[in-house]
Order: C-alpha cells, then structure tokens, then sequence
C-alpha cells in the first residue's frame, strides 16, 4: 500500500511539472509563433548559457524554477550526442555563439534570441523572483 502511494506521488509530481514546463513552452510557442520543438530546444540552449556562467548554487536555484530544466537542457540540439570532426567541433561551442547555432539547427533566426532571452528572464522573475531573474539575465544577456 505504502509503495502504491509512493507511486501516486511520484506520478502527481512529474504530472505536475510537466503540466508548469508546458506552462513554459505554451508561452514561448504562442509570443513567438514557434514550434513546441523550437520554444523547448531555444530555451534549453539559453537556460544552457547560464549554466555555463552561473555558479553551481546559482544554477541550482534557477533550476529550482523552471519545470524539468534537465529536459530543456536535453532539447537542445547536438547536446551530448557524439559527431563528426565537424559536428564535435559546434557542439564544443560555448555561450553566445552555442545558442546562435542551436537556434539555426531548430530553424530559428538570431532575432528570435533576443525575443525569447527577455521572455524567459521574465519567466524567472514571476516563478523565482527579481533577484534570481537578475542574476540569469546577466549570465545571458551582455
């Protein structure tokens, strides 16, 4: 009985935070005009800039805001797949120039970074608060 309703609650919790990452997702898709596809791989890949520039705490609690960060991160395209001489060597690609080449393998323009970074910072700040979207905004936007 007990293991039932451990199972329950696991089940609740990872309906839960599915139903808040689609919360995400549906929001990017209908301000941009994007696919699920996009708006989650796009995210992952600007949520993937602060993780590289964010301290580890910092990141932790970013994550702690943002519903199923491990499967936005997991979105982005190229990300922890082995490749070619080639395709290693855009995958070995950090900050800025990582995102502006997830958004061209998701179809994605330059311009929609610079719709999508305040959108997501926004996200943040309403889930995290102003000092937690403060932080993530200046790990991602010059």
């Amino acid at each position: 009985m007990k293991f039932r309703l451990l199972l329950i609650g696991v089940f609740m919790a990872a309906t839960t935070m599915q139903a808040q990452t689609s919360d995400l997702v549906n929001m990017l898709t209908k301000e941009m005009g994007i696919s699920k596809k996009q708006a989650e791989g796009g995210a992952g890949s600007i949520f993937n800039m602060a993780k590289e520039t964010m301290s580890k705490d910092d990141f932790g609690s970013l994550s702690g805001v943002v519903p199923d960060m491990s499967g936005l991160l997991g979105a982005v395209p190229g990300m922890g797949k082995k490749k070619s001489m080639l395709g290693s060597a855009a995958s070995s690609l950090t900050g800025m120039p990582a995102v502006v080449n997830a958004f061209g393998k998701l179809g994605l323009k330059e311009s929609h970074i610079k719709v999508m970074t305040p959108l997501l910072v926004n996200y943040v700040e309403d889930k995290g608060g102003k000092a937690l979207s403060q932080m993530f905004m200046k790990s991602v936007m010059p």
